[in-house]
């Protein structure tokens, strides 16, 4: 082949090379700037819904996600390796899901989440929260001869019934300082 003539499909493959490559990191930008807007929007509206405890929010390491287009807050619970997601759905109300190591993700319930105004209304939804994680965290547990705080296993109930509050060690653990944060969202990296 011409030597003049491979040049010139040489030269016309790094155009086209150049402009995907400029294609595909614009196509980036506007994905990452996507998944940051749904997560602020998330940010935003657990806000509104949920009052987490500074200690609820150190143990549980809540973080905000963009899982197949759709914000989540993951709490990951090392001691069982599973991570719980919540996700918002129509309306007030989230989904709460587990998700173990090589299975498949286990629906614990649906939960309304509280009314921005009234602040004791979110701190009980996510006491709500917490307590359906606890219950099953202390359901593996004590399923796996693990028994914790003498009461062994607890099985995971309907979320609208009344449950026993859970007990984590660093609310049984007096010295250890407790750390405060300002709003969920800030806590979890959000620019507001």
């Amino acid at each position: 082949m011409d030597q003049a003539l491979v040049d010139v499909f040489e030269q016309a493959r790094k155009v086209v090379a150049e402009e995907d490559r400029k294609i595909a990191e614009e196509e980036e930008r506007r994905r990452e700037f996507e998944r940051e807007k749904l997560r602020q929007l998330l940010g935003a509206r657990i806000e509104e819904a949920f009052d987490f405890t500074s200690k609820e929010k150190l143990e549980l390491e809540p973080r905000l996600d963009v899982q197949e287009g759709v914000g989540v807050v993951e709490f990951v619970v090392r001691s069982v390796r599973a991570i719980f997601l919540l996700s918002p759905k129509q309306g007030d109300m989230w989904t709460l899901e587990v998700v173990e190591d090589g299975r498949e993700p286990h629906v614990l319930g649906e939960f309304k989440g509280g009314l921005k105004a009234e602040q004791a209304s979110r701190r009980l939804a996510a006491a709500r929260i917490v307590t359906a994680v606890g219950n099953w965290v202390q359901n593996v547990k004590g399923s796996n001869g693990n028994i914790q705080n003498g009461r062994g296993s607890q099985a995971v109930g309907n979320t609208r019934q009344q449950q026993q509050p859970v007990r984590w060690q660093a609310e049984r653990d007096e010295a250890r300082p407790e750390p405060t944060y300002g709003t969920m969202g800030s806590f979890l990296g959000v620019k507001g």
